[in-house]
């Protein structure tokens, strides 16, 4: 037996506007003034990949500053919010050479460290990472590959 809880129409009802239709989220443009401040160090690149790029979250068709989701010129949350992982600069590889400093970060500190400027290797028993040539990089990787069952 399933029981409904019958609620009036003015409990239903959130907004006299459905879905906040017409309405410019409140703090959109704030978010937007803070991202864009968080890459002001590359504002080139992060102007080309929004103006020429796809969405690296969604991958709902964004293109530039349009998508098929919504009407007009549109920048989503989500490609924002991704976009300091494309223009962040290198980070400093001796913060990895001990692990051990690293282990009271959390996902976002970690992230704020930087990009991977190269290969690096940690080896079972290293206390950190060192850096490798691209070439011995590729040849582990090939090695990895090969080494795996086919149907993997």
């Amino acid at each position: 037996m399933s029981h409904r809880i019958q609620k009036s129409w003015s409990e239903r009802l959130a907004s006299a506007i459905p879905f906040g239709l017409g309405r410019t989220k409140p703090k959109h443009f704030r978010d937007m003034w803070r991202i864009a401040w968080k890459n002001r160090d590359n504002l080139g690149y992060a102007w080309k990949v929004l103006s020429k790029g796809v969405c690296d979250g969604c991958a709902l068709g964004v293109a530039g500053f349009h998508d098929w989701t919504i009407r007009g010129t549109h920048l989503c949350m989500t490609r924002l919010n991704l976009l300091r992982l494309n223009t962040m600069p290198a980070l400093d590889i001796r913060k990895l050479e001990d692990v051990t400093m690293l282990s009271g970060l959390d996902n976002a500190q970690l992230r704020e460290l930087g990009r991977l400027p190269y290969p690096l290797l940690r080896q079972a028993g290293d206390r950190g990472f060192r850096r490798i040539t691209w070439a011995d990089a590729y040849t582990r990787i090939a090695q990895r590959i090969q080494a795996s069952a086919p149907g993997r």
